[in-house]
């Protein structure tokens, strides 16, 4: 997949009859695994090439001055756009200059102009321009519009359309089973691995301390997933809820994950439901079997399963034998999910 950077990569390596579609992409669902499913499809039609336009900040932190917290960082949209086998992608910087720019500016200077298309795929709910005007039926009401929109419809699961907030509420509810049911994949977080206080491993089970950046994690309370190590670089294949590894091959080590404050060692208990709060919360995983030093590397974990919430134990001996528990759930998990298949739905 090609990616450019900025209007000003067009001029060097413009793509051929493009066939577009734009918006933030945010998790990357099965929802928008429909519409980029559409968008190839048109593509093939022309013979053209599947551009897909998205942006560097979501619009909301410019337009607003606050934006919702982010599903997936840019080079995981990328990935998982890549993986869906689209062509070309074009990456904006969404800025206080470019909010300002009109429905009719913006096809005239960027689609028109800039991209030469003349075809453009529109989400049910995307829009771009000025005041987020430019949707699909706003567009087809332009006169002598100098290009042909097309809608690609909303995917309904479950009685309602598959959307960026809907995902992003589901999380927040900690119900990783419906929200991997909507993403087509177990939903994940990437970063370094970092060194922490070091106390799960003085009492019998070492964890692997995650630094996920500014990106939503669910709520506070022990999970059941896995981590992924090597490449750690997984994706949608063009069937949405496949997964596809997309480099060399990654190793997978059943986890079991700690989101939370860790009250045994003095700090207040949190209540159920606690939103993760950056500057309180850790997430830890502990790597089932493993054994080696992962500081710097960069992990992916991934959650499927809310298994109890974090709480206050009375004693070391008794959060370790809470802990013997919890790796026993995982192991009964894991064996039944390897029987079943990879995917979890």
């Amino acid at each position: 997949m090609k990616i450019l950077r900025g209007l000003q990569a067009l001029s060097d390596d413009p793509p051929r009859r493009p066939v577009c579609t734009i918006g933030f992409f945010d998790g990357f669902h099965r929802g928008h695994a429909s519409l980029m499913n559409d968008l190839l499809r048109w593509s093939e039609e022309l013979s053209g090439t599947s551009t897909v336009i998205t942006f560097s900040t979501h619009p909301k932190q410019v337009v607003l001055g606050s934006a919702p917290a982010v599903l997936t960082p840019l080079e995981r949209r990328l990935e998982l756009i890549e993986a869906m086998g689209i062509d070309t992608v074009l990456v904006l910087p969404f800025d206080e200059q470019f909010s300002r720019i009109s429905p009719e500016q913006f096809i005239r200077e960027v689609l028109v102009g800039a991209l030469a298309t003349e075809h453009l795929l529109m989400g049910f709910d995307s829009a771009f321009g000025q005041g987020a005007k430019g949707t699909a039926q706003y567009l087809q009401q332009i006169p002598e519009l100098p290009l042909e929109v097309r809608l690609s419809p909303p995917l309904m699961m479950e009685g309602e359309a598959v959307s960026s907030s809907v995902v992003r509420s589901t999380l927040l509810d900690g119900d990783l089973t419906r929200a991997q049911r909507l993403l087509g994949r177990p939903f994940s977080l990437r970063g370094e691995v970092i060194v922490g206080d070091q106390r799960g491993a003085s009492i019998g089970f070492p964890t692997a301390n995650l630094d996920p950046g500014p990106v939503l994690v669910p709520p506070v309370g022990v999970y059941l997933g896995s981590v992924i190590l090597g490449s750690s670089i997984l994706g949608t294949s063009k069937s949405p809820g496949e997964v596809a590894a997309i480099d060399n091959e990654p190793t997978s080590w059943p986890a079991a994950i700690n989101i939370g404050r860790r009250p045994t060692f003095g700090t207040p208990e949190a209540p159920e439901g606690t939103p993760f709060d950056p500057q309180l919360d850790r997430l830890e995983a502990h790597l089932d079997g493993f054994e080696g030093d992962l500081y710097g590397q960069i992990i992916t974990v991934e959650l499927h399963r809310r298994l109890r919430g974090e709480r206050r134990f009375e004693s070391l001996d008794a959060l370790r034998r809470q802990i013997v528990r919890d790796v026993e759930s995982l192991r009964d998990w894991w064996q039944v999910r390897g029987a079943d298949g990879a995917t979890e739905l």
